[in-house]
């Protein structure tokens, strides 16, 4: 889940959220030790999560759009991005069989 972390890292740097725990619990919503339990065992995250996720980014990039500041727009929607391409992979890897996935992730 190296791109659940970067996103982690660029909503840190803008200010969205101070350390692992603040982006657990306010941006997937789920407890302050969720992202070390990612770390940790290489789960994929809830599908709960990533569509928590992916909202809450859809928000800021609309603000960050209006914003006029491609310096902040950019790394946004680049995050954002990657959040949908996350919860879209997940979603199949549960839901869809194995011949008709397109975007799902390796887990292994």
């Amino acid at each position: 889940m190296n791109q659940l972390f970067e996103i982690y890292e660029t909503l840190r740097h803008f200010g969205f959220c101070f350390n692992q725990s603040d982006f657990s619990v306010h941006w997937l919503g789920r407890s302050r030790c969720y992202m070390s339990y990612l770390k940790r065992t290489g789960a994929d995250p809830s599908l709960t999560s990533m569509k928590l996720l992916v909202a809450r980014l859809e928000a800021e990039v609309e603000l960050a759009k209006h914003s006029g500041e491609e310096a902040f727009y950019r790394p946004m929607r680049s995050a954002l991005v990657a959040a949908r391409t996350i919860h879209d992979g997940v979603y199949e890897l549960k839901y869809v069989p194995p011949f008709y996935r397109i975007t799902a992730i390796n887990s292994s």
